[in-house]
């Protein structure tokens, strides 16, 4: 007996050409996606891990950073010293210090420091001044060493640091940061 096909539809027929260009056009979808997403791939690298010893932090709320900014130097002010066993004692008024050697109209990095009447007599901060200057960074830290005066003065006291950047008519200066970090010393002559 025949079995007869009664049903009103036919099943198209994919030519062998057409299934083999579309393998190959599948083919080329997935290995470009492959290939990108290669390309942009992200690993994972090795395990990290850190150590080191925690300080916290508390403002040095009688010595305080009133500003800052860039100007050109006037004049050649006192050095600060950079030994911690002879800290430079602040004067009884406001006065200007230098960090580095000063060079009478080079560019200079100032910062303002407020000394309020509430400040410890004789008492020593250390502060660590990085800049940061060169298209290709270079940075530069200084640590200085301050004393407050035997006898604190009656009423705020403003003291200016001079950081000595260069000359502007022998070289392109950029200045890319600064920071500052003052921090009191246990005793005079003893610091971190």
């Amino acid at each position: 007996m025949a079995h007869a096909n009664t049903s009103n539809h036919s099943t198209p027929r994919l030519k062998p050409r057409h299934v083999l260009g579309g393998t190959i056009v599948a083919l080329l979808v997935i290995g470009g996606s492959w290939v990108m997403a290669a390309s942009f791939a992200v690993t994972q690298g090795p395990t990290e891990t850190g150590a080191g010893v925690y300080h916290g932090t508390a403002a040095l709320t009688y010595w305080t950073e009133a500003s800052a900014g860039v100007t050109t130097q006037t004049g050649t002010p006192t050095a600060l010293s950079t030994t911690a066993a002879t800290p430079t004692v602040l004067a009884a008024t406001g006065t200007s210090y230098s960090i580095n050697a000063p060079t009478v109209n080079d560019i200079t990095h100032y910062w303002k420091f407020t000394e309020a009447t509430t400040a410890p007599a004789s008492t020593e901060v250390e502060m660590q001044i990085s800049v940061s200057t060169g298209t290709v960074p270079t940075v530069t830290t200084v640590v200085v060493y301050v004393e407050t005066q035997t006898t604190v003065p009656g009423t705020a006291q403003t003291f200016v640091l001079y950081y000595d950047l260069g000359s502007p008519a022998t070289a392109t200066i950029t200045l890319n940061s600064v920071t500052q970090v003052s921090q009191q010393c246990s005793a005079v002559g003893t610091c971190p």
